[in-house]
């Protein structure tokens, strides 16, 4: 019998800074893969743990903010994909060769300035082939899914899910805590 994954996603604000407490968090808690938006990474940032393998997309100004990675358990067969590296939407993208059928694994990081459409979303969803879980930082509202607000990129990005026949899932609790401490804590969306 196969044992089921350990799968978490963590928006870091800069990963860089919290090396030791995620290394720290995937040992206590035999986590097989992690994904990681706004990792805040460039083409220069070297970031390698023992028995896992880093796959990350960078900004495409290459400074260090924004961007994604998957951190994987090195064990686990898998390979990697093409990666979305533009502006609007960076994501990086692992397959895993799964029974019966490979399954997509892909985090992203959406900045907040970007208008994201539709199309944009669907087309980013159907490059992930047909069974995929997309986890990250959509920068995206919707009261769907628990949101206090629904922002245009929410409602773009809840269309997409819809259209294109996905599920997205809520905590149930916010899932952003602002460090301005006038403002609220809210949801984001997951898919």
């Amino acid at each position: 019998m196969d044992t089921p994954l350990r799968v978490v996603l963590w928006n870091a604000n800069d990963l860089s800074n919290h090396k030791l407490e995620l290394q720290t968090f995937l040992n206590m808690h035999k986590i097989d893969i992690a994904v990681i938006s706004e990792a805040h990474f460039t083409s220069r940032t070297v970031f390698k743990f023992p028995h896992y393998t880093v796959y990350r997309t960078i900004h495409t100004d290459d400074t260090a903010h924004g961007g994604a990675a998957v951190i994987l358990r090195s064990s686990i067969r898998h390979h990697e994909l093409l990666h979305c590296q533009s502006d609007k939407i960076q994501a990086a993208t692992i397959q895993l060769d799964a029974r019966p059928w490979p399954m997509t694994i892909s985090v992203t990081y959406c900045p907040p300035r970007h208008v994201i459409s539709t199309d944009d979303y669907t087309t980013f969803f159907r490059s992930l082939e047909s069974r995929f879980l997309i986890g990250g930082g959509w920068n995206a509202k919707h009261t769907v899914c628990g949101a206090r607000l629904t922002t245009p990129k929410g409602r773009n990005l809840l269309n997409a899910i819809c259209s294109y026949n996905c599920h997205h899932f809520s905590t149930g609790g916010p899932t952003y805590w602002p460090t301005d401490l006038t403002k609220l804590p809210d949801f984001w969306i997951s898919s």
